[in-house]
């Protein structure tokens, strides 16, 4: 490419909640960026949209070959835990075999792209009680999503390794936002009290097991993180990417509740509570990414929740007016 050519950037599952933002964020930073997902269409306009499914090898190959791209964001995966436990024969197809489709069509079309393979928390072991989480903290995954994303990090280092890709690795703790779906927490009660503030819905919000610590970040946070580690992180290196602070479940409740004037009851749901053990607590330390990169978390989570908030106010209010529920 020439001085003056942009760089090319490539996304895979760039139509999910990450990949919006991330779209954003290198976007502003000048790149021509391409994305990959199963939808026919982009969500995005600023994206150059490609309909491939991953795991047709070929052309995922023809892809990146064609591309020749310098940076790659690896999002592609089941991400949402129960789905992971209710097929896992699935996640392990879409998340193993998805990332070595990728990784074989760099080793072979563009074996000088730098790639990001984003991982989760849920790779360390849910017996943790423990703020300070580092990378030197043996993974023990225990449900079938944190054991793909640990098997994609092995796979991805071993490539680094034996083959000289270039591939840097995260373990992502929990991260929220506008644009997040509702079968996520934060975004759940979000939705659920901006109904009631819209009087689309009964006062009351639905919850499950509230006794927990998590470590949240901005997902604007967690995709600028991502671009850094890509810029100025090293090969070869597994980065937590975190707050490195907790919060109870019980207080962003609570605050999202305040969110409305309308006196909200709280109902607990046996439903709701996940059939798996979960951590009680355990936060993150970002001391690593934040050494080789310089990244700091930058927006409160108060933040964080307010525009969550908003979102689905707006979300909510323009599917009402169209259906002529609310005026």
């Amino acid at each position: 490419m020439t001085q003056d050519t942009p760089q090319r950037a490539l996304i895979t599952g760039s139509n999910g909640f990450v990949g919006e933002w991330l779209v954003d964020h290198l976007n502003a930073k000048r790149y021509e960026v391409h994305g990959i997902d199963l939808q026919e269409q982009s969500n995005y306009p600023s994206v150059a949209y490609h309909h491939i499914d991953l795991l047709d090898t070929a052309a995922t190959a023809a892809l990146v070959t064609d591309l020749q791209p310098e940076i790659i964001f690896h999002l592609a995966a089941v991400s949402y835990l129960p789905d992971a436990d209710r097929s896992p024969r699935q996640s392990i197809d879409i998340n193993i075999a998805g990332t070595m489709a990728v990784l074989d069509a760099v080793k072979v079309g563009a074996p000088a792209a730098r790639i990001l393979l984003v991982g989760s928390a849920k790779e360390y072991s849910d017996s943790i009680l423990s703020d300070g989480v580092t990378e030197d903290t043996p993974p023990r995954p225990t449900n079938f999503y944190g054991i793909s994303k640990y098997a994609c990090e092995l796979i991805g280092l071993q490539y680094c390794r034996q083959f000289g890709i270039d591939i840097r690795c995260t373990r992502s703790f929990n991260h929220t936002g506008p644009g997040q779906s509702h079968r996520f927490v934060c975004s759940d009660w979000a939705r659920q009290v901006a109904a009631i503030s819209l009087k689309l819905a009964e006062p009351f919000v639905t919850v499950g097991d509230l006794n927990a610590t998590i470590d949240f970040s901005d997902v604007r946070d967690v995709v600028n993180a991502y671009y850094l580690i890509l810029e100025k992180g090293k090969p070869g290196e597994v980065y937590n990417i975190c707050s490195g602070s907790g919060v109870d479940l019980s207080w962003i409740l609570g605050y999202l509740c305040d969110k409305t004037p309308i006196p909200v009851a709280v109902q607990h749901i046996n439903g709701k509570n996940r059939p798996y053990k979960s951590n009680v607590k355990m936060i993150g330390s970002h001391r690593k990414v934040t050494g080789h990169t310089g990244w700091q978390p930058s927006i409160p989570l108060q933040r964080t929740l307010d525009e969550l908030y908003e979102w689905w106010m707006g979300e909510l209010g323009k599917g009402s007016q169209e259906s002529g529920v609310w005026s």
